[in-house]
Order: structure tokens, then sequence, then C-alpha cells
């Protein structure tokens, strides 16, 4: 169950992880974390599903993970496979539902393929505007998976989650789906797929909703140029910079290496980068990196673990 995972962060420290010079648009998000949070994150990514599985079946059966039991928290733990009694991936024992037989490192990769497809989906529309200048596939794309001020007030409200999936560069989506795998593997084993998920998809939603805000209507304000309201912005940036928040709100002492060689601890690298985004954003102008969609992912991080996680792990401390 989510709460004996949970309950097991207290034991081993976080692995050394790297941090890729090319990966700005992943920042991190300084956040006030206690020192008993946390530790026990390294072991349960080093082991196989199987036995990873088998590990947290038998912490669920302790009393330990019993005593909070309570209306609101079986409503949050049993959310986790589909079933009403799921306790992992894997050794559910009322197996019901589709996250109950995935895997966090199947779901990771699903996503990394979705990305993958529709990078293929842009390439094509490309091409076709190049070799025969049929530009229709490529302005369903922008429509459909760019985010925008003009998308949204359009009603194309799905706009705010498809660009989580969506890029046109190939360094981009190297980078992207590189910091997704790195952190995301070990969130989702953390939480659980289903709940990964709805966390990938909450943080992307959230981080679009306030890049369209900020380029639809307080940029103009601001320079009184309305051309930002139609720039799209694209990418799983907004995603990921929240599953990179997360990470350093569980791990503030975790040592990353920056341009793999600059040993720094996440609280530190994570305020670096996101006064960066907060400087691009204030400048107010035009910028290949969406700046603040990454704040905007963050920001739904650091609420998520404020107001769900960490009221959880002080329980059980």
């Amino acid at each position: 169950m989510f709460a004996s995972k949970l309950a097991t962060l207290t034991r081993n420290p976080p692995r050394l992880l790297n941090l890729p010079s090319l990966a700005r648009s992943s920042a991190l998000l300084n956040a006030k974390s206690t020192l008993a949070v946390a530790r026990n994150l390294h072991s349960l990514s080093r082991q196989r599903p199987s036995a990873l599985s088998q590990n947290i079946a038998l912490q669920s059966a302790t009393p330990r993970g019993q005593q909070w039991r309570g209306a609101r928290w079986d409503r949050y733990t049993n959310a986790d496979y589909g079933s009403k009694r799921g306790s992992s991936y894997g050794s559910n024992p009322n197996p019901g539902g589709f996250f109950s037989r995935l895997s966090p490192e199947a779901l990771v990769y699903s996503i990394i393929g979705a990305n993958g497809v529709v990078f293929l989906v842009w390439s094509s529309a490309q091409q076709r505007q190049k070799s025969f200048g049929d530009t229709k596939l490529l302005r369903w794309m922008v429509d459909n998976f760019s985010a925008t001020y003009i998308n949204l007030t359009s009603g194309r409200v799905w706009t705010l989650l498809t660009p989580a999936f969506s890029h046109i560069e190939p360094m981009h989506l190297m980078v992207n789906m590189f910091m997704l795998y790195t952190f995301g593997t070990d969130m989702a084993r953390l939480l659980g797929p289903k709940r990964f998920l709805m966390f990938y998809l909450g943080a992307a939603a959230f981080g679009n909703l306030l890049s369209d805000l900020i380029r639809g209507i307080y940029l103009p304000a601001k320079t009184g140029n309305y051309r930002t309201a139609a720039q799209p912005a694209i990418g799983a940036s907004t995603s990921v910079v929240g599953t990179t928040t997360l990470f350093a709100c569980l791990y503030p002492h975790a040592t990353l290496q920056l341009f793999f060689i600059v040993p720094v601890p996440a609280w530190l690298a994570t305020a670096g980068f996101i006064g960066w985004d907060v400087y691009r954003v204030m400048r107010s102008d035009r910028t290949r990196v969406d700046g603040a969609g990454h704040l905007g992912g963050a920001a739904a991080a650091l609420g998520y673990y404020w107001f769900r996680l960490r009221p959880l792990i002080r329980r059980m401390r």
C-alpha cells in the first residue's frame, strides 16, 4: 500500500543522480523538507520488479501500515491500482483494473513511446509542407498539440494536456525523455503507476494553463505585443519539471551532478533553475524556453507534495 511505501523512506540515502547541461527545461524547485523524509528510494530502484513487488507486499502486511486506517486514508491509498484493496503492482490480491497489471517502468516507457509517436507525426507534417506545400496536417497539430492562449479560448481545452506529449526537435525530445526516465521511474515506483500518471497530467495541465495566461494576458498587457497569445508552446517540460521538483521536495539533500561534474544539493539546483525561469518570464521577451510552463509544473509539484504527501509522511514518522 502507499502508506507502507512512505513508511520505508527513512532508512537508506538516495542514489547519486546526473543532471545534464542540456536539461535547463527540467528545472528543480526549492522546497523545505524534513531530514526524516525519504531514504529508501535507492534500494527500491535497484530491485527487479518481482522482488520489489514481494518487498512491498510483505511491508503491507505489517501492523504499522494499519494504524492510520480511516475514511480519507482508505480513499487515497486504495485508489492505486483499480481494486478496493490493492497494495502494489504485481501483488494485488484482488486484481481488477488496468493499473493493477502495469509496472512503473512500463508506464514510463509508455509515456516515452507516446512522445515518440507524436514526434513522428510532427515530422511528417513538416515534410508534407516542405515537399508538397500541404499545411493541413501541420495546422491540425498546432491547433491540437500545442499550448496557446488562442487554443484555450477557442475551447480546445485538451491542449492543456496534449503538449506534454509533443516535441518537434529531436534534441528537445531526447533531453525531456532522459529526465523523465531518470526521475520519473523512481517517482512512479513511489507513487504507483496510476497516481504518477495523474500527477504527470496534472502538472502538464497546470503548467500549460499558467503559460497560456501569462503569454495571452500578462505579457500583452505589459509589452503591448499580442503576438505572444498565438505563440505555441510544446514539450513535456511542464510534467518533467513537476517530476524533478517532486523529487527535490522529497530529497532536498540528494546530490546532483550539474553538467556531470559539479555536485550540488537538489534544493540548490532547484532554486537556481526556478530563479532563472522567473527571470526569463520577467524579461517579457520571446524565448525558445517556456519559463512560465516550467513554473506552473513546479508549482503543481510543490502543491501536491505540501498538501498530499507531506501530511502522510508526517503521520508515518
